[in-house]
């Protein structure tokens, strides 16, 4: 009986003390290859990437006026990489009769997210306040691509 060509050149192989089950060389080429791969160059620590904080927001104002607290600021000059989107409102309150403790943390919550427009140079915001409370508020500029800059000043309203 006659065999191919490709028979005969694997049965020597075999016979040669080879390997004789494909999922071993195959095995081994990924190896290989894995090891190839990974030796990619120059190992250095990484380069960190420049960061430019937003301005603080100053001059943060409030004013109550008919049950309301109207906060404005002015939109601070920014000359960064990326642009300033938004304005960031924080608020916390606490109960009048609690008001007398200076050293105590304020828990503040995100109020508000408020756009940049272009053409105005004051930001704004209002919300509308319940007796008895103390209210404080502050406010920080965030870049289109979502950096957020340190808060303003707190400003507190008793009402």
């Amino acid at each position: 009986m006659m065999s191919t060509p490709i028979t005969q050149t694997s049965d020597r192989f075999y016979r040669a003390g080879g390997v004789k089950d494909r999922h071993t060389i195959y095995f081994a080429l990924l190896a290989v290859l894995i090891i190839l791969v990974s030796a990619c160059g120059k190992k250095a620590p990484p380069i960190p990437s420049t960061y430019v904080a937003p301005p603080v927001v100053e001059g943060l104002q409030v004013v109550l006026e008919n049950h309301i607290a109207k906060l404005k600021w002015p939109v601070p000059e920014w000359e960064g990489k990326n642009a300033l989107a938004d304005f960031y409102v924080y608020h916390s309150r606490i109960v009048l009769s609690d008001a007398g403790c200076e050293n105590c943390p304020v828990r503040f919550k995100k109020a508000k997210d408020i756009r940049i427009e272009s053409n105005k140079s004051w930001g704004s915001y209002e919300e509308p306040l319940e007796k008895g409370f103390r209210y404080f508020f502050k406010v920080s500029a965030v870049t289109d691509n979502g950096n957020e800059g340190e808060p303003s000043e707190i400003v507190t309203i008793d009402y």
